[in-house]
């Protein structure tokens, strides 16, 4: 298969998953934990949707509230040591629900360049004016503030806490003091980073001990917890606010009470057990040091997220289909910031075992 084929998932993902009519080791996609096709979350979805149906067919203003629902948002809450949560239908839609409830606080938005698809798709939606900067560039984000600011004028920036492609991480403490000149907010996109990052896998800020009354940050259920949906955390005031404000709590239904319950127990399973995130790391580690050792640089982050390049895209779709041939799925991808040749991308799950590992490691020593 070349780039654009189709392919067909015939199971949960994990870390063995079965694709196309044949099992693969799988280090595709984002359950980094392998909670899809977990039996707790299975026996969540369908006792929800038992009781409650598929979902309240109407919006949250009115008469769709659910017990289902509420949980969901108590349980990320919960999670993240906050004090209330905002959840809805998907992550995608978490960085322009932060953009139209920060509305009033800010008057121009700065974003990374390579910013994901969800992110340049909220800040265009306040109507104000958008700076850019260079990828990760703090000194760049200063020049373009100072040459681009009028008087008086409050930024807010919105990026990704680790950006999807290379799986590297927002130098956020560095935007934060640069921003402080100007009494700047900051938004995150944490959809890789909850459940991940941080001594408790609270995300970004966590990662960097950073607080502050300036920090926003949205996530998704749909990477790290096995569920789906997208949610804001914050405080009680932030919460409501944030409801009343914007379109989606009263102008769209809300997520199905299978995804949502199956969501909430995902949360539930990742919070109560932190021998699953240490598990990841370990994992981690172990693929990064061995692709050091066939002569890739990488990070020391634990972010289970492994990119790497060859010299072109056809020798790279050599490689992606001598391991399928071999049992194993390595992802060639050119997403939202890759190069244009494009990159083989590995993500890391809890779930996967040393010789899975092996084989991936040991199958890439011998075709490159």
């Amino acid at each position: 298969m070349q780039w654009g084929d189709m392919y067909i998932m015939e199971s949960a993902p994990g870390p063995v998953t079965r694709i196309n009519g044949r099992s693969y080791i799988y280090f595709g996609g984002t359950g980094y934990y392998a909670l899809h096709g977990h039996p707790e979350l299975i026996k969540a979805a369908i006792e929800a949707v038992k009781k409650y149906g598929i979902h309240p067919g109407t919006s949250r203003s009115g008469y769709g509230n659910n017990p289902i629902l509420i949980n969901a948002e108590k349980m990320i809450a919960r999670f993240l040591d906050v004090e209330d949560s905002f959840y809805f239908v998907s992550g995608y839609l978490g960085p322009l629900v932060l953009v139209q409830a920060l509305k009033k606080s800010y008057d121009v938005v700065i974003t990374d360049e390579t910013a994901h698809f969800s992110v340049k798709d909220a800040v265009y939606s306040a109507g104000k004016r958008v700076l850019i900067f260079r990828h990760r560039d703090p000194g760049d984000m200063e020049k373009v503030l100072k040459k681009e600011l009028r008087p008086r004028e409050r930024p807010i920036l919105v990026t990704d806490g680790i950006f999807p492609t290379f799986g590297v991480i927002a130098p956020v403490p560095d935007y934060l003091e640069i921003l402080k000149a100007y009494d700047g907010l900051i938004t995150l996109d944490d959809a890789h980073s909850f459940g991940v990052l941080g001594p408790n896998g609270r995300g970004t800020y966590e990662h960097f001990d950073l607080k502050g009354d300036n920090l926003f940050a949205c996530g998704t259920l749909s990477k790290a917890f096995g569920g789906e949906g997208g949610f804001v955390p914050g405080s009680k005031a932030f919460i409501e606010y944030a409801k009343i404000n914007t379109g989606i709590y009263s102008g769209a239904t809300p997520t199905g009470n299978a995804t949502a319950a199956a969501a909430a127990k995902g949360v539930e399973i990742v919070m109560n057990h932190p021998e699953m995130r240490q598990r990841l790391r370990k994992n981690v580690k172990m693929v990064k040091e061995g692709m050091r050792s066939l002569g890739f640089q990488m990070n020391d982050t634990h972010v289970p997220i492994v990119t790497f390049s060859l010299k072109s895209a056809d020798e790279m779709l050599r490689v992606q289909k001598a391991l399928m041939d071999r049992g194993i799925i390595l992802p060639y991808s050119k997403y939202v910031g890759a190069p244009a040749g494009g990159v083989l991308r590995a993500s890391v799950f809890s779930e996967h075992t040393e010789e899975h590992i092996n084989r991936l490691l040991s199958g890439l020593k011998s075709l490159i």
